[in-house]
Parts: structure tokens; sequence; C-alpha cells
């Protein structure tokens, strides 16, 4: 395949093809995220196909830890991908889309002293005895998997280039957090036969009750501070988090910080506009989600726009300690919005 001038990282994917060539003739099983998401099953999807058809693996399994997650289920089924519903034994397991080892659940135990890990969140903890390779500035896996192709000339096949197409659509939130590069690798997987129109009903299904129910009551809960023109909202639901911080960014809000509490346990989810980030240099990763990781312990890990995090403070504890953070990140006090 041409395009090798749209590689983002030549030295990052010369290396991993380098240990991705070291599994020929073996079994290999794939890892996603617990639960999975499009981003990780589309880019297990294609590393299956490049392991079997271009290295000559023995055999290549994919294995989602944990519950599927509702995006997974409607992914997978709308792409036919087929999965091993227990983990195989493999002699090796390449880890996809985790950004710490905490998102591989119990899995991790079974597979460390034989695991590689490909990713491209901001790194988190440490993966001892695992093999990483790590690179923030890929939009998506799925894009370091289409990279990987175009180094090793595999041209994948229409469907393979559909679910690539729907990783990095997702992980771009829609494509609205890519850049240049991203926008001409779309064309590249159009030229191979990409059609996202004919898997789009079945992936793009309406809100059902319950998360409408979310939001509403997301964004009637919800705490407003103001710093200059940006507006910080803070809202506590049960379900639905990602769905209720896109409303509260679409309905104003240039930060949004949703969350719950489960027995002194707090389940974080951030979502950042993408003026802020570019305005305030801000990074959710490091600028809330490393510091609440370092004061009050837990795990987490995600993109400058987009992450999540689990803590082990009390809600109300950690929401007072996103305002002080976010006030120092925009350089000023943050004011309560009134009604």
């Amino acid at each position: 395949m041409a395009h090798r001038d749209l590689i983002r990282s030549p030295e990052l994917i010369w290396r991993l093809w380098e240990r991705l060539s070291a599994l020929r003739g073996l079994r290999v099983t794939i890892l996603t995220h617990v639960g999975g998401d499009p981003d990780s099953l589309a880019s297990s999807m294609v590393l299956k196909s490049l392991l079997e058809r271009a290295i000559g693996c023995a055999e290549v399994h994919v294995h989602v830890p944990g519950e599927f997650s509702d995006s997974a289920k409607r992914f997978a089924s709308a792409l036919e991908m087929k999965l091993a519903h227990e983990l195989p034994d493999s002699d090796s397991y390449v880890a996809v889309d985790v950004g710490s080892p905490s998102q591989l659940g119990e899995v991790l135990a079974q597979v460390a002293e034989r695991l590689i890990v490909i990713d491209h969140h901001q790194p988190q903890q440490t993966f001892n005895s695992s093999e990483v390779f790590a690179a923030p500035e890929y939009r998506s896996c799925s894009e370091i998997v289409l990279d990987l192709c175009i180094h090793a000339g595999y041209h994948p096949e229409p469907l393979e280039a559909t679910a690539l197409y729907f990783g990095s659509y997702y992980d771009t939130v829609r494509l609205t957090t890519s850049d240049s590069l991203v926008l001409r690798k779309v064309g590249v997987l159009g030229e191979l036969g990409a059609e996202p129109g004919t898997f789009s009903d079945r992936l793009e299904i309406p809100p059902d009750y319950s998360e409408r129910v979310a939001r509403l009551k997301g964004i009637r809960r919800a705490r407003l501070y103001r710093c200059e023109n940006v507006i910080v909202a803070l809202t506590r639901v049960s379900a639905f988090r990602p769905s209720v911080a896109r409303a509260l960014l679409m309905a104003g809000a240039g930060i949004a910080v949703i969350g719950d509490e489960v027995d002194g346990v707090s389940e974080l989810t951030f979502r950042v506009a993408n003026e802020v980030v570019s305005t305030y240099s801000f990074n959710v990763v490091r600028d809330l989600v490393n510091p609440l990781i370092s004061r009050y312990g837990g795990s987490g890990g995600g993109h400058a726009a987009a992450a999540r995090a689990s803590v082990r403070a009390g809600l109300e504890e950690v929401f007072r300690r996103c305002v002080e953070l976010i006030g120092g990140m925009l350089g000023t006090n943050l004011s309560p919005v009134d009604e």
C-alpha cells in the first residue's frame, strides 16, 4: 500500500511491526479494554487480519473482557465480528486501546507475562512485565492499525476499512477533534472501499427513554461555575455519563464533569470543548485526572478533551477539588453562576 507519507510516527510503527512480526507461527489473542468500544473493536478486527494474513500467526482470537458495553454490542453485531467469549489459552496476548492495567480487569493477572500493549492515550499506570507501544499523538488505535497496514503494504478489505473509519470517527468525537492527517486517512479508507452509510443506521441508534431521562436529570442538577466565557458544569448521574457530558457541552458548557459515588469510590467522566483545549492549552488528563489520582488513588485515562477516572474519595470532595484544579488551570477562582 502506498501513502507512507501519512504514517504519523514511522519510528513507533517500525518498532511495533518488528515486535508483531516475531509472533509468526504463534497462537495470539487480541484483547480490548473491559467492555470494549468501537475503536478497540475496529482495531482488533483489522489487527487480527493483519496478524493472520501478513505475519502468519497460527491462530488469532479477539476477546472482550468483562460485560459488553452497549456500543460494543452494536458494533460487533453490525460488522459481524467473531469474538471468543472465554479467554483463549494463547502464546501471546495483544491489548489494544488499553491505557492502564485496570482497564483489563481480572484478565490482566492471567496474561501479564505474555502481554503486548498498543495504545494512544496519555500514559497512566505502569504495565509491569508487559511491553507497551503507546503514542498519545495518535487520535485513535484505529489510526495506529491503519498505519501498520500502510507500513506492511496490507490492503484492508472494504468491511475492515469501514470498521477503521468508525473507530476513528467515534474516538475523535465524530471527527470534530481530528486533524488534517486523520482526514487524509479517511480518504484512504474511502479508496479501500469503506462504506459507513451502509452501517450508520445500525450504529447511530437514537437514545432510548432511560438515556434521555439521564441527560435531562444531569442538566437539571448541574452546578455551574464560570471563568470569563468558560462555563464549568458539574453534575451527578448514575448512568449514561458520556451522553450527559456531551449534552452539557452542546448546551453551552466548556468543561463538563459528570460523576457518581458508590461505596466511597467516585466514578467520573470529563469532556472539554475544543475551544477550551486550544485557548487555555487545557488537557483533562494532565490537569484533572492525574492530580485526582495522585491525591486520592485510583485509575483513569483518556485524551486532552475526554477522559474518565475512578478515585477513592466522596463525590462532593472530588467535585470541590475539580473546581480548584480547573480554576488554577484557567488562572482564576471559579465563580458560581447565579440562578
